[in-house]
């Protein structure tokens, strides 16, 4: 069996496609005959038309799962919801639900009307939603928010899927090495690194390495500067670019 990862919204796409760049994050997983959708991304529109570019249809995604509260990760919920005709189950820590306010919605916000169309369920603690994939407990990212990552069972090792790493990697990794007594071989994401995280970005690296995960696919906030700082340590083999459009597979 096969797990299929596939970005479907990132700052960056694919050259030479119609895929949409913009500001967000979101990632299907497609195995066990499952597909499950990590994070919406920030602007439904550009979602829906990344994902008809992609041939996946709102109507056959399973399930849903939200990393936190934030805009770039909750925006597409309510287009996705409006384009099904059934049903979906959604996963999110509680941090991530949201509410109406006057200029749009913050966190996850389901308006009444489409209520009837998610099956919301909270995230407290690991949980698997399908065969040999998982969502994490929710970590705290400090005031007051949480945000929970995700993790496929890999023939080769644990892969993680963390939507910002706003815990940070360490702590990611070690969560990982708690619940399945081995540090993730592969990371793919976001490590939030901005233009001047040189130093953090050495240190991050080094812990990669240490823990023997070497096999970085990379995007969101991890921003072109942060994967070169990664690069000068990980080397160009060890930190792939992560673009919508991009696919990944690996042996479960």
């Amino acid at each position: 069996m096969q797990a299929k990862i596939t970005s479907v919204y990132d700052e960056g796409s694919l050259e030479g496609t119609s895929l949409i760049g913009a500001k967000g994050f979101a990632v299907l997983i497609e195995t066990d005959g499952q597909r499950i959708l990590f994070d919406t991304g920030r602007t439904g529109r550009y979602l829906l038309h990344n994902m008809m570019f992609l041939d996946i249809e709102p109507g056959k995604i399973d399930k849903i799962v939200i990393s936190h509260g934030h805009a770039g990760h909750t925006g597409g919920v309510v287009d996705l919801l409006m384009n099904r005709e059934t049903p979906v189950k959604i996963y999110a820590p509680h941090s991530a639900i949201g509410t109406k306010r006057l200029l749009g919605a913050k966190g996850l916000y389901i308006p009444e009307e489409l209520s009837e169309k998610a099956d919301l369920n909270e995230v407290r603690d690991w949980l698997e939603i399908s065969k040999n994939v998982f969502v994490s407990a929710p970590t705290d990212i400090g005031d007051g928010k949480t945000e929970s990552f995700m993790a496929i069972l890999s023939k080769k090792g644990p892969v993680v899927i963390a939507a910002c790493s706003h815990a940070g990697t360490d702590t990611i990794m070690e969560s990982v090495k708690k619940k399945f007594g081995a540090y993730p071989n592969t990371y793919i994401g976001g490590v939030h690194l901005g233009k001047k995280d040189k130093q953090r970005a050495a240190a991050m690296a080094s812990s990669f390495s240490e823990k023997n995960c070497k096999d970085l696919h990379l995007n969101h906030c991890t921003g072109i500067s942060g994967m070169m700082h990664l690069r000068t340590v990980l080397g160009l083999k060890g930190v792939s670019d992560f673009y919508v459009g991009s696919i990944l597979y690996f042996d479960i």
